[in-house]
């Protein structure tokens, strides 16, 4: 018989992950990417509850974040482990050369819908998304993150900034932001109207 204390602390988290389902399923299917994955996780992550005894609300809302965070990535786990490795790989380069950002003169028209701001975070490789959504979305330390990812920080670290990149060029692709390239230049002047 379980003791009436851990009862209602059970009570307690399933009536957070109730009230709060909406935001802990958007962040599983972030961190997934898939509608289905994001399911699972969540259904699994409320499973991972048993015999916990949260005191504090603010505690149990972190902690039922924690528990979708977890459900989700061993949810992607083998998807997060091939990225991790193409990320590896390219350790030697300096992610800033992988191609041009919009200059500074460059501006969208300021308001995001939740469907762009989806479209330009699925653009990006799993471990990079994760690792830039756990890191700056849900704000944790990097060594949180290395642990969640079991991976090295400087692996994370990297990661973070190829994930901040392709976001920003994802977002301006996504407003019709053309990166400048010597095609991109050919054809407008092809297409260029006749000076007279």
């Amino acid at each position: 018989m379980r003791r009436p204390q851990l009862a209602e602390a059970e009570n307690a988290l399933y009536q957070l992950f109730e009230q709060h389902s909406c935001e802990l399923y958007w962040l599983a299917f972030l961190l997934t990417g898939d509608w289905k994955q994001s399911e699972r996780a969540f259904t699994r992550a409320f499973e991972l509850e048993d015999g916990a005894e949260p005191v504090f609300r603010q505690f149990m809302v972190s902690w039922a974040r924690k528990l979708v965070i977890a459900a989700s990535l061993a949810t992607i786990e083998t998807e997060l482990r091939e990225s991790m490795c193409r990320i590896s790989d390219t350790c030697d380069q300096e992610p800033a050369n992988t191609g041009p950002l919009p200059s500074d003169a460059w501006t969208g028209d300021g308001h995001m819908t939740k469907f762009e701001l989806e479209r330009a975070i699925f653009a990006i490789d799993a471990f990079p998304r994760c690792a830039l959504l756990l890191t700056v979305f849900e704000r944790l330390s990097l060594k949180d993150v290395a642990s969640l990812l079991n991976s090295a920080e400087d692996v994370v670290k990297l990661a973070q900034s190829v994930g901040f990149i392709q976001l920003t060029r994802n977002i301006a692709s996504g407003r019709g932001w053309l990166p400048i390239t010597s095609s991109n230049i050919a054809l407008s002047k092809e297409y260029a109207p006749a000076r007279i």
